[in-house]
Order: C-alpha cells, then sequence, then structure tokens
C-alpha cells in the first residue's frame, strides 16, 4: 500500500491560497507520503472523457488499496472534485479529504459550482479544522467519519533566528494585521488608541483611506519571506470583518485562520475574537487574548501585566521549522492527523 496527497500548481500569490496546501503536501512527503501535483487549470472545453483520462494520467501510480489525501478545494471545477473521487473509488482507493475551507459556511450560502455537501460524503474520511465544523457539516447532513486537527501548520525555516521569537523588551503594545485587506475594510476607520500596522493587497480607494489614517501604518502587499523579515514585534490581530456579501467573522466560528498560525510560528502572541473556534485554544495556552469587540481592544491591551505579556511571548516563543504545536495543547496538528492514516 502507498500514500498519496496531492498538492496544487498555480502562480505564487501574496495570501495563503498556495502555502497553506503547500506545507501540507510537504508534511506528508517527509512522512513517507507520494506528492501528485494538481494543475489549477479551466476544464470547461474539455469532454467528461477527456477529463477522466487527465485525472487517471495524473494519478497513474495510485493503485487499489492505496490511501489518497485531497486537499478541498483544489481550486479547480466542481466536475473535476466529482470526477477525481469518483474515479479513486472506481480503482479502490481510500479517498481522505483534508478540507481547508468549507465554502457553503464561508459564503453564507451553497456554492454554485459544485455540490459541497454530497461530495464530502463521497469522501471515505474528512480532515475538519475542528470540532465545530464537524458538528456543523453533521447537522447539514454530512455522514462521512472526521478527524478534527487544531491548528494549521505553517512551515519556515529560511530566515535568521530572531525572526523565530520575541525578546521581551522588544515587544509593543500594538497589533499588526497581514492578509487580505478586502476582509477587513474596517482598518480605514481604525480610531482606537492601539496603533496597527497593516500588511496586504488592497485596491486603490482603500489604500488611499488607510494611509490617510494616522492610526494605520499601511505598508502594502509583501511576499511571504519579505514580510517575516519586516514583522513588527507586536500583537498579531486575526479579525476579519464582514462585507456586504459575505459574512467572513461568522465564518471564523468555524475555521482556524491561516494568519494565527503564521503570528504564532513567529514569536507573536495574537488577538481573537471570542468567539472564534481558535479562541480556546490561544486563550487557555496563553497563547493570546480573545475580546468580545474591537471597541474593548485598548482596554485589554493596557489591562496586561508585563508579567501576563511575558508569558505569552514565551509559549509563543519557537525554533526556526518547527511545526505549530502550541505547549499544551489539545488536539491534533496536520502532521500528527497525516500520521494516524
Amino acid at each position: 500500500m502507498k500514500k498519496w496527497i496531492t498538492d496544487i500548481l498555480q502562480e505564487q500569490t501574496h495570501d495563503a491560497t498556495r502555502q497553506a496546501k503547500q506545507d501540507i503536501a510537504r508534511i506528508g512527503h517527509r512522512m513517507g507520503y507520494r506528492v501528485i501535483d494538481l494543475l489549477r487549470y479551466d476544464d470547461s472545453y474539455e469532454s467528461d472523457e477527456a477529463l477522466d483520462a487527465k485525472i487517471a494520467g495524473i494519478t497513474t501510480g495510485v493503485a487499489h488499496g492505496d490511501i489518497l489525501v485531497y486537499q478541498y478545494p483544489s481550486l479547480n471545477s466542481g466536475r473535476f472534485e466529482d470526477f477525481f473521487v469518483d474515479q479513486m473509488h472506481r480503482r479502490g482507493v481510500k479517498f481522505v479529504c483534508l478540507v481547508h475551507d468549507v465554502e457553503t459556511f464561508r459564503d453564507q450560502h451553497a456554492p454554485k459550482w459544485i455540490n459541497e455537501f454530497d461530495f464530502l460524503n463521497r469522501c471515505d474520511v474528512l480532515i475538519v479544522h475542528n470540532g465545530r465544523m464537524a458538528r456543523k457539516l453533521q447537522a447539514a447532513g454530512v455522514t462521512t467519519p472526521m478527524v478534527c486537527q487544531y491548528l494549521l501548520d505553517y512551515l519556515d525555516d529560511n530566515h535568521d533566528a530572531d525572526c523565530y521569537y520575541t525578546q521581551p523588551e522588544d515587544f509593543r503594545r500594538s497589533v499588526m494585521l497581514a492578509g487580505n485587506i478586502e476582509k477587513s475594510r474596517y482598518l480605514a476607520e481604525w480610531h482606537y488608541q492601539t496603533p496597527i500596522t497593516v500588511f496586504g493587497e488592497t485596491d486603490a480607494a482603500l489604500a488611499r483611506e488607510l494611509n490617510a489614517n494616522p492610526k494605520v501604518d499601511f505598508r502594502g502587499q509583501r511576499w511571504r519571506w519579505q514580510l517575516i523579515q519586516e514583522l513588527p514585534r507586536t500583537f498579531g490581530l486575526a479579525w476579519d470583518g464582514d462585507t456586504s456579501v459575505f459574512r467572513y467573522n461568522d465564518y471564523t466560528r468555524y475555521n482556524h485562520p491561516h494568519k494565527v498560525s503564521m503570528y504564532l510560528s513567529h514569536g507573536l502572541p495574537v488577538i481573537i475574537w471570542r468567539q472564534a473556534a481558535v479562541a480556546d485554544i490561544i486563550t487557555q495556552n496563553h497563547l493570546g487574548i480573545a475580546i468580545d469587540s474591537l471597541e474593548d481592544l485598548d482596554g485589554a491591551i493596557q489591562g496586561l501585566s508585563d508579567a501576563d505579556v511575558n508569558l505569552m511571548i514565551t509559549n509563543v516563543k519557537t525554533d526556526p521549522g518547527r511545526v505549530v504545536h502550541p505547549p499544551g495543547a489539545s488536539g491534533r496538528g496536520n502532521e500528527a492527523v497525516v500520521a494516524t492514516l
């Protein structure tokens, strides 16, 4: 029996779309999994027969009795996802779906490009973010057995050692946010006493508003390596806002934001919404603080003693290249989950 794991090939982006899947594929590879590269492409011009043949070619080495971990969504079409799982089952392959996003929950409605719950029910095992996500999927009619992670992994070992931890004397009681600023448009109206440093890609209008706000130090987009070089020694803010279309903040009740792992793996304690799925991990392990509203931010930060802050800094301290597994936390990260399959 052989074990396989998929990775997604696409152009480099400033967000975590590529990195999260790539990190998991690398973890799988070092644990003996063989990596199958899936090119992100438009299959609308292909017939069903051509698409089925393409999947057969991609998975030539996969045989009856093998295990395949499929990173979902692959960012291809729903037809591609459906054909892939169906072909693996016809060939007697155990199909394990590692779920990065449940688009029905994120977008607050069923996606048009795939019957998502039907696809998840055709898998043999689901690896989901946490118990909350599992229970919500079960309530929606998903009956596939599920295994829970507790944090996403973030691999990084090509920086100087001081990029992975914070010295207490270097820490400032301010905040930073890195990510998709389209999900954080509230930053333009940042009026809190606590200043914020912002990294990310956004439109020209929002960039002008951010640059005009004296409380915001907007540094624009950075490639991953440069971002880590420039991270200020502050709290990392993981706070998505809602838009007129999507309720991103509500989605954090069920998912684990990738930026949380990025902050922790580089020595930054985290500030998170108290209702977020990851909040208990953060507070119970003294990795940061949880608040009900951004209006509570100033008081929460100023109310911390130096001993409180030093404990958080100590608990998020990590060695270069180590996967994010905070001390004392319960649950399993991707490495532990993959090892059980």
